[in-house]
């Protein structure tokens, strides 16, 4: 037997042996539409489409381009159709919404309004249908619900067929799951990691300032926000990806047990079908999106003995989705390489390059890692990369140097200025900096670090940088002392209360106040239950001060 053959035994067995994570019972998202349409265009191209829609409850005619077609034939049929139609002409000022809930709002004779209140008395409009040359969504993908079509196309003639079909009760998976505990995008009213807004291609995710919230009608389940995510506060849910990891491990467990070799992970989602005849060692892994699965999920690939992680994708993600993967794939092998391992490992590949795939290439790994049994997403890629290093055979350095924007690092400060006044660890939401407790110390640890900026951004002596790296040592995962200085005794009783600077800082600052002129700024050299006593002790003995207050 060949060692193809082979291949192909311990590939269809594994696959055949290991259950792949489906969800049985996914949460969904109910849409409800009752087929109340508007359609936007040339005047001529809305009153020919809307006169092969007979069957919708209502359709809604808006002019919002010149004639398309100055034919006499072609003319006289556009005015003959849909007599019954009440056409509107007006400026589009604005789309929101989702399939049921579209909300469009014009401007007429100077006036701004909501067109379905205006046109239907009706809160929304359920289907929009845009024969016009400008797209009325911004967003890389379409709610759904409208549609955006060239009048001329062929494509027309199928939508127009299907739109009837949307009137009802409609179901789509909630594709992501979101904890705003762990999210590094703002505290304190201060911005930090936008990486998820960046990245969405439908404009689904926003900020409110106080934390990221994702709409499940205008997510697509592109999964571009969970692999950009630094902490996991964003994880895809189809499926879990502690699931997932579980079913590659073992998959790429009983391929070895069944005597396979050099086994290449390849990931496609069900748009991107594989060939049929993949060599025995590629084993095919459809995702819902290929995007879904990120750095955590390739490194426990090869950790676990996969000798190669294969993207495999055509033209068809958004480019929102691809530059994202591109630089994903960036990182993820600087990080190969610096281990020493085979930048090449890792690919991202068409059809075309699918078939040059070799099975020469060896596991990265001689042992496999043992079973990662954790939904913390830092825990799952730092164990796989520790791993890697562990088993490297040749040396590398104590930590790598990696590119900005990266989300591990190192942070730093200027000892002389930081008065250690915790801003800083008021606003980090990984915990990566902490206080010393009782002792004037700010601490750091490292492998909680996500680069996110809310500490430089939270600093009032603007002391703070960061140098991203990935540290390779134990030190990245216990936390270390990084400032700290002898506390400020008060005067009165001798009881240590704060950082010596920051005391210093505040009597610098508020040395010429009113409140604290004369003896009186000696209460900020004193602890809080001595400040308070001062306070009573002086208005006890000058009575009239008590109007000051």
């Amino acid at each position: 037997m060949n060692n193809n053959n082979r291949n192909i035994i311990a590939r269809d067995t594994a696959l055949k042996s290991v259950s792949p994570p489906i969800n049985l019972a996914p949460a969904t998202v109910s849409f409800s539409t009752y087929g109340h349409l508007l359609i936007t265009g040339s005047e001529d191209m809305i009153r020919l489409a809307a006169e092969k829609l007979p069957s919708l409850p209502s359709v809604t005619l808006l002019v919002t381009d010149s004639i398309q077609n100055m034919d006499e034939d072609h003319l006289e049929k556009a005015l003959a159709a849909a007599q019954d139609k009440t056409i509107y002409q007006a400026t589009i000022k604005s789309v929101k919404g989702f399939l049921g809930q579209f909300q469009v709002t014009i401007e007429q004779n100077g006036e701004t309004g909501e067109f379905s209140k205006i046109a239907q008395n009706r809160p929304f409009f359920d289907l929009i249908l845009n024969l016009g040359s400008d797209d009325l969504f911004q967003t890389e993908l379409a709610p759904a619900g409208y549609f955006h079509v060239d009048p001329n196309s062929p494509e027309l003639a199928n939508v127009l067929e299907e739109l009837p079909d949307y009137i009802g009760e409609f179901e789509k998976p909630r594709y992501f799951q979101i904890n705003n505990d762990i999210c590094a995008h703002s505290n304190r009213g201060l911005t930090g990691c936008t990486r998820c807004l960046d990245v969405c291609p439908a404009d689904a995710i926003s900020s409110d300032n106080i934390e990221v919230s994702i709409n499940p009608h205008m997510c697509h389940g592109a999964g571009g926000c969970a692999t950009a995510c630094p902490t996991g506060a964003i994880s895809y849910a189809l499926p879990q990806p502690m699931r997932l990891h579980e079913y590659l491990q073992r998959t790429l467990e009983e391929y070895r047990t069944q005597n396979g070799s050099n086994p290449v992970v390849l990931f496609h989602d069900k748009e991107q079908p594989v060939p049929q005849d993949l060599p025995g060692h590629i084993i095919p892994v459809q995702l819902e999106e290929v995007a879904a699965a990120g750095q955590e999920t390739w490194l426990t690939c090869f950790a676990s003995g996969a000798s190669q992680v294969i993207l495999f994708t055509e033209n068809h993600l958004p480019e929102s989705i691809s530059v994202l993967l591109n630089k994903e794939i960036k990182l993820t092998q600087q990080i190969l390489s610096g281990l020493a391992l085979r930048s090449s490992s890792l690919q991202r590949v068409n059809a075309e390059q699918l078939t040059a795939i070799a099975d020469e290439a060896e596991p990265l790994v001689t042992q496999p890692m043992a079973t990662v049994n954790s939904s913390n997403k830092r825990e799952v890629l730092f164990k796989a990369i520790d791993h890697l290093a562990a088993n490297s055979e040749q040396q590398h350095p104590n930590y790598l140097a990696l590119p900005a924007g990266s989300p591990f690092g190192q942070v730093t400060l200027s000892q002389n200025d930081c008065t250690l006044c915790m801003s800083c660890v008021a606003v980090c939401p990984t915990q990566a900096l902490t206080d010393g407790g009782e002792k004037p110390a700010l601490n750091f640890l490292e492998q909680n670090c996500v680069q996110c900026g809310l500490c430089e951004s939270a600093c009032p002596e603007k002391v703070i940088s960061y140098t991203p790296r990935l540290l390779l040592t134990e030190q990245r995962s216990v936390s270390v002392e990084i400032h700290s200085e002898a506390p400020f005794e008060c005067i009165s009783c001798g009881k240590p209360f704060a950082p010596r600077s920051t005391v210093e800082k505040m009597i610098e600052k508020l040395s010429g106040h009113r409140l604290f002129e004369g003896p009186a700024i000696n209460r900020l050299k004193m602890c809080e239950d001595c400040r308070v006593q001062d306070i009573y002790t002086d208005l006890t003995a000058h009575p009239e001060k008590q109007l000051e207050l």
